[in-house]
């Protein structure tokens, strides 16, 4: 009988992993999205989920991944979805704060009425892409990446030297389902107001609201 508890069972390398792995051996090289995408064993297509692993190794982790938007002072002339890794070991001074805490959060949805900005979904709602679920809420930053790039960030040896207007605050975020976060990706985001989102309803909701409103106000 085999002893099931003398059973070794390695588990497979996560993408975060694979794609360390892939930088640490190009050190000073440029990766491609195509480099990666052949990790996930898609045919050398792009996807989203690539791209975040590398922002988190950056911004999570401490690892100095430049990209084109660093040609200024690199002089590396990367392209879009072109980066490279500076050094093999990361930077814990260097970590990046996504600035989004449980008390920004908290703010954030109570201040928006734990509903979505742009499309006025809720927790309560179905999702219209995931059968079996509702819909969860996100907070979104207001201005893109609203953080130190570039140079300047690499330059600062702690992250207590980043000047006040790099420190995030509620005011730096809006409340979104997971619906249009996935769609807004990395554009700034501006919120519509409750009558843009009563006129983008379909007709019989828009129907629906003016009955409940001519009852509400009927006796006023």
């Amino acid at each position: 009988m085999i002893d099931q508890a003398k059973i070794n069972i390695v588990k497979p390398k996560s993408y975060k992993k694979k794609a360390l792995e892939l930088f640490q051996s190009r050190i000073g090289k440029t990766v491609t999205s195509e480099d990666l995408a052949i990790l996930t064993g898609s045919n050398g297509k792009p996807i989203s989920h690539n791209i975040r692993r590398v922002f988190e190794l950056r911004d999570e982790d401490g690892y100095e991944i430049v990209n084109h938007k660093d040609n200024s002072w690199t002089k590396l002339n990367l392209k879009v979805d072109e980066w490279v890794l500076l050094k093999p070991e990361p930077n814990p001074k260097k970590i990046r704060s996504r600035g989004v805490n449980k008390r920004i959060m908290y703010e954030v949805f109570s201040r928006d009425n734990f509903t979505c900005k742009f499309c006025g979904r809720t927790p309560q709602d179905d999702d219209p892409f995931k059968e079996n679920h509702k819909i969860k809420l996100h907070v979104g930053h207001i201005i893109a990446h609203k953080k130190m790039e570039g140079e300047d960030f690499f330059k600062i040896e702690n992250i207590s030297e980043l000047k006040e207007s790099y420190i995030l605050t509620s005011k730096d975020f809006l409340t979104m389902c997971n619906v249009c976060n996935e769609g807004a990706k990395n554009k700034d985001l501006k919120s519509i107001s409750l009558k843009e989102v009563v006129l983008k309803a379909p007709i019989e909701k828009q129907h629906e609201i003016l009955k409940a409103l001519k009852e509400k106000f009927s006796n006023a």
